[in-house]
């Protein structure tokens, strides 16, 4: 080993240990610095035409110098990732109330009416337009399960006071029965027959008769 390599590894160590002095050594703070230095002072070594010990001196400073650096900042631990932003707060959904279920009809209210129109000619049989009218009545009744009902019939002033009143309990009863049909208890449900006795209108036209051939369903109180 000549004199320049010498020199230059005392001045490595030298400067190695003093800039970890007062710190915990780790073998990269010893041997970056040295192989550094080593390499400033081969460097001013082998350009240059003197081997004075001022030139080696020099080369393995800025040798060590840079290396120590170098390996200092690959050392260095990475940044820590940033903190993940806070999930945003549930907004709270405000709760809309039911809306509040409809009145019960008060006694002696006219549910629906079916008119002479809603029933075949001189019979109890129901038309669509009929039963269309009482599924309406029995969805009432559902929404109402403590209502009950006079279904009451009538006819026209056509014909004999007997055989209008058979044909008007007929009409009734036909009614009660659809509406038991559709789920509607028959003990909600009270037919009665009054004939011709009760018009609405003049018997003396087409129009007039139609309107009193027909069955009321009124709310009852018993």
């Amino acid at each position: 080993m000549n004199r320049q390599l010498k020199t230059g590894l005392v001045l490595c160590l030298g400067l190695a240990m003093a800039g970890c002095g007062g710190q915990k050594i780790k073998p990269g703070d010893v041997l970056c610095p040295i192989v550094g230095a080593a390499a400033g002072a081969g460097v001013v070594a082998a350009g240059a035409d003197t081997d004075e010990t001022g030139a080696l001196a020099g080369g393995a400073v800025v040798g060590a110098a840079i290396a120590y650096l170098v390996c200092h900042e690959a050392d260095k631990p990475a940044p820590a990732a940033p903190a993940p932003a806070p999930a945003p707060a549930p907004v709270a959904k405000k709760l809309t109330p039911p809306p509040p279920p409809p009145a019960a009809p008060e006694v002696g209210t006219k549910l629906i009416s079916l008119e002479g129109t809603h029933f075949d000619f001189n019979k109890a049989t129901l038309t669509a337009a009929g039963t269309a009218k009482l599924d309406e009545a029995a969805k009432v009744l559902g929404e109402n399960p403590t209502v009950k009902l006079n279904v009451e019939g009538h006819t026209d002033g056509v014909g004999s006071a007997a055989y209008n009143q058979g044909l008007s309990e007929r009409r009734a009863k036909a009614v009660v029965a659809y509406l038991v049909g559709k789920g509607v208890d028959g003990a909600r449900l009270n037919p009665v027959g009054y004939g011709k006795s009760k018009p609405v209108a003049t018997n003396d036209t087409a129009e007039g008769r139609a309107q009193n051939r027909r069955v009321d369903l009124l709310v009852s109180d018993n």
